[in-house]
């Protein structure tokens, strides 16, 4: 199958591409779909700034759609069924409450963490809506410049390039263990 028709269709309407990049990231975060790749997309496409300025965008939303889905269809069951037989998660609960802000951005920070099930699991939590909306605006900021980056490389076949954005990912995984550790 030739894909030149449609990559110099792309290229010739870049703005068609960043909005489809970004539904397709809102949708994919509800439906439990994994971002990456359309984040080494986007960086392929687009280039590692304006990938990065689509990803974030729907990253931020998509993350948020699914953050207040779980806030207002499922925390009232899991504060119901789950906090009722295993009382020691109140203590994480106060966590999300005092420190919600700086928790929310370590936990973005590290690629680990799956995405998609952080929306939903901190929606059911404490955190305030500006603290997790500002956290994970923050938090994902490093993490989606790198697999940006990773993507653009990937597109240029540049070996350099490419060791350099694993590399950062790699650290930004460290930074996780680093944290966890301490």
């Amino acid at each position: 199958m030739d894909t030149a028709p449609l990559i110099a269709f792309i290229y010739a309407h870049e703005e068609y591409a960043a909005l489809l990049l970004i539904l397709a990231k809102i949708i994919g975060a509800i439906l439990f779909i994994p971002g990456t790749p359309l984040t080494l997309l986007a960086g392929a496409l687009l280039g590692p700034v304006q990938g990065t300025i689509v990803s974030l965008i729907g990253n931020i939303l998509g993350a948020f759609s699914a953050f207040l889905i779980s806030r207002f269809l499922l925390r009232n069951y899991v504060n119901e069924k789950l906090l009722k037989k295993y009382p020691k998660m109140e203590k994480y609960e106060k966590r999300f409450f005092d420190h919600g802000f700086k928790t929310v951005v370590i936990l973005r920070l590290i690629p680990l963490f799956p995405f998609n099930a952080l929306n939903y699991l901190l929606g059911v939590t404490r955190v305030s809506v500006k603290d997790y909306f500002f956290g994970t605006a923050i938090g994902i900021i490093p993490g989606t410049i790198a697999f940006v980056y990773f993507g653009d490389s990937l597109r240029m076949l540049s070996f350099v390039h490419i060791i350099l954005a694993i590399t950062i990912i790699l650290m930004l995984i460290l930074l996780g263990k680093f944290y966890e550790k301490h």
